[in-house]
């Protein structure tokens, strides 16, 4: 019997002794387990040679601390400057300035989809899925082609009274600020004007934004943490469920929800105001859609993502090039000298109306090489936009990438290379774009990235174009716009849009 006791404590000492042991296998086990990708990448994969910092290497926190940071627009440049045209910023994740490699990632009728970034603002169901975020090709075109005609230059001349309306408030409100010697927070204001011509077109609604000098829907901070969702969540997916948990527990809504619940509200009434009555004039877009609804061509979901995407969208994106082009005008007086020539000498001639037609403005050179230089200097989204290198690989800038890596480009450092644009890229130069035709073959043209690229660009791009084209004649017609000191200095922040800050005071030409 005793010595059975002996036996059985000699066995459980035993055991214990080989606890330590056991723990030291199950850790390596598991470090080995995530210590293998990490060191194919770094010795046997296709890809081990493309540079790139060496946290990129291990982990997409690097990515997601840069992003953070808030100056990811140029930290690409930095990279691309630094390591060359092809740049690794996560283990699976490959940025590219090189115009071959953009073509072929983004080209029409491409095979790189889009990647599990756009997860965070994908409904679970496809048919509620907005046309921004669908990764299914198909679906997408499909959806697509429902409503391309109402964003087609021919259809834009219909929104312009929208336009025109919204014009006249905000030079009124501009004149304001110059009669009062007011220091002006520039992009706020410009972004209230985008948001009431956005709203005016798509919904046959003004926020009033201009007139309250604020928001008072609460819809910019919604979206911008909708966007900064996206942003960062995109880079980590496992950070998605952690996400929706929180926002469960701390009763936090959908950062779209007030956009949402007002475009719904918008549409119920105009829904029940065309079912009274004929529209008279020119329909505005949500009327054209009703029209479209009552003949069986779209339904409410189609209406709501495309009223949504608008003004989601539309408004940010508009507001941030608008707001980045009066900035390069103002503080460079040889190209606002040359728009406000070509200006007066359209005036003299009578070509050139009060306020300016959409039709006048596509025959002002000057001004769209302004619009494509401002679009050049200052695309509004400052991500890398991921694609999903298709089945079978595929070989970029001189390196194979296997199926699955997750390739891309980010418009700043693209708009930025030296190589497509020449050494004075980073000087605002409207005269580079004269005599470049659009979709003629230039390769300055085809890397212009502000609107997204191949069958994924903006699909609202002519109505941005729209309303820039519109106002920004309409400014420096009456405008002098003075930078404040220090303040008057554009500065940047990033996660998904690149948002300006800069003071002005306004002064009206031949005034006081």
């Amino acid at each position: 019997m005793l010595k059975t006791v002996y036996s059985d404590a000699a066995d459980n000492a035993s055991i214990y002794q080989q606890i330590p042991k056991l723990l030291f296998l199950f850790c390596t086990a598991i470090s080995f387990y995530w210590l293998l990708p990490f060191l194919h990448g770094l010795f046997i994969a296709p890809t081990r040679n493309v540079p790139g910092p060496l946290l990129a290497r291990l982990t997409r926190w690097f990515e997601y601390r840069v992003v953070q940071k808030g100056d990811s627009h140029q930290e690409y440049i930095r990279l691309h400057q630094k390591h060359g045209s092809v740049v690794r910023v996560g283990p699976n994740r490959y940025s590219f300035s090189d115009p071959t490699a953009v073509k072929t990632i983004y080209e029409l009728g491409s095979k790189f989809l889009k990647s599990d970034y756009y997860n965070p603002i994908l409904h679970p169901v496809p048919a509620l899925q907005n046309i921004f975020a669908m990764r299914d090709p198909e679906l997408h075109k499909a959806r697509r082609r429902k409503v391309a005609n109402l964003y087609t230059m021919s259809t834009m001349v219909s929104y312009e009274p929208a336009v025109d309306k919204l014009n006249r408030v905000c030079l009124r409100k501009l004149r304001e600020f110059a009669a009062e010697d007011r220091v002006v927070d520039i992009p706020q204001f410009i972004q209230y004007y985008a948001f009431d011509v956005i709203g005016e077109i798509t919904l046959n609604h003004s926020f009033s934004m201009m007139e309250n000098t604020h928001d008072p829907t609460g819809m910019i901070a919604d979206i911008k943490i909708g966007l900064n969702t996206l942003a960062l969540n995109g880079l980590i997916p496992s950070l998605i469920p952690l996400s929706l948990l929180s926002a469960r527990l701390f009763g936090s809504h959908n950062a779209l929800h007030v956009l949402s619940t007002l475009t719904r509200d918008v549409v119920d009434k105009n829904r029940a105001s065309n079912a009274k009555q004929n529209v008279i004039g020119p329909a505005s877009f949500l009327q054209k859609l009703l029209q479209m609804e009552g003949e069986g061509r779209v339904d409410m979901s189609n209406i709501m993502d495309a009223t949504g995407s608008n003004v989601r969208a539309g408004s940010d994106t508009t507001a941030i090039t608008l707001s980045s082009a009066l900035y390069y005008l103002y503080t460079n007086e040889t190209a606002l000298g040359a728009l406000r020539t070509e200006i007066e000498m359209l005036e003299r001639e009578g070509r050139l109306s009060d306020p300016v037609t959409w039709s006048e403005a596509q025959s002002m050179p000057f001004l769209q090489a302004v619009l494509k230089e401002s679009l050049r200097m200052h695309p509004a989204v400052g991500a890398m936009l991921p694609r999903v290198v298709p089945k079978g690989g595929v070989r970029l800038a001189g390196t194979y990438f296997p199926e699955g890596t997750q390739v891309g480009a980010n418009a700043w450092a693209v708009h930025y290379n030296k190589d497509i644009y020449g050494p004075d890229a980073d000087e605002f130069k409207p005269e580079r774009w004269l005599g470049v035709k659009d979709g003629g073959g230039d390769v300055r043209d085809s890397m212009m990235m502000a609107f997204g690229a191949g069958s994924r660009t903006c699909i609202g791009k002519n109505i941005s174009l729209l309303e820039m084209t519109k106002v920004i004649p309409q400014i420096v017609r009456n405008f002098d716009i003075v930078p404040d000191g220090d303040d008057g200095v554009m500065k940047t922040h990033t996660k998904w849009f690149v948002f300006t800050k800069w003071n002005a005071r306004l002064k009206i030409r031949g005034g006081t």
